[in-house]
């Protein structure tokens, strides 16, 4: 089985990234991570689609992390609008959760970070936190490479808030996570990307 077609059906391949010739860099795709956002700025400049691992690109990659919690409960959100909208919420049971919270990842949006930073030099990465900050930031980062950008001309799309269904679906799994069965069943889960969230060096902080 090739790992990086894993979830080719659900319309991602692990390594996608963008870069240009011109740059030394390249941006890494993670879902759920502001990548709506970050890629219209970085198309502004001619950045295109490769995927490092079949274009064997060698670059420093850019990087957007975000906490793994509030990443899954945006990304539980966004499967189950994208392929679940219409079900009925009171099959949602104990039995139901249970099944969800065994399982964690169902998708591209669901799946462990670390994951699409496999076989990356980390050591060269410039990482950035996803949080309230990151728009500005990646901006500060894009000027210092003399690719000036007008941050604010593009809003994060697919945000849970913004969608009453995907909002609605958020608060069902939030309200879950008040167990602690539960939570800790995710953060165990995503222990590889606590870890590394860890132990790197973010920009700007």
């Amino acid at each position: 089985m090739n790992f990086i077609n894993y979830y080719q059906g659900r319309g991602h391949v692990f390594g996608e990234c963008w870069a240009t010739s011109t740059s030394e860099y390249m941006y890494v795709n993670i879902p759920k991570n502001a990548t709506s956002w970050t890629k219209p700025n970085l198309q502004d400049w001619g950045w295109e689609c490769y995927n490092y691992h079949t274009d064997h690109l060698v670059k420093k990659p850019m990087i957007v992390l975000r906490d793994p919690v509030d990443r899954w409960l945006s990304g539980i959100g966004e499967y189950m609008y994208l392929y679940h909208r219409d079900i009925n919420l009171n099959e949602f049971n104990s039995a139901f959760f249970d099944l969800v919270f065994d399982k964690i990842a169902f998708d591209d949006h669901t799946e462990r970070q670390v994951y699409f930073l496999e076989g990356l030099n980390l050591d060269q990465a410039v990482f950035f936190k996803f949080g309230p900050e990151y728009r500005q930031q990646f901006s500060t980062f894009l000027s210092e490479l003399g690719m000036s950008n007008k941050y604010n001309r593009y809003e994060y799309q697919h945000v849970s808030d913004n969608s009453p269904e995907r909002k609605l679906f958020k608060k069902i799994f939030t309200d879950q996570i008040q167990r602690s069965k539960y939570l800790d069943q995710i953060k165990q889960y995503f222990k590889p990307d606590y870890e590394l969230i860890e132990k790197v060096e973010f920009y700007g902080t």
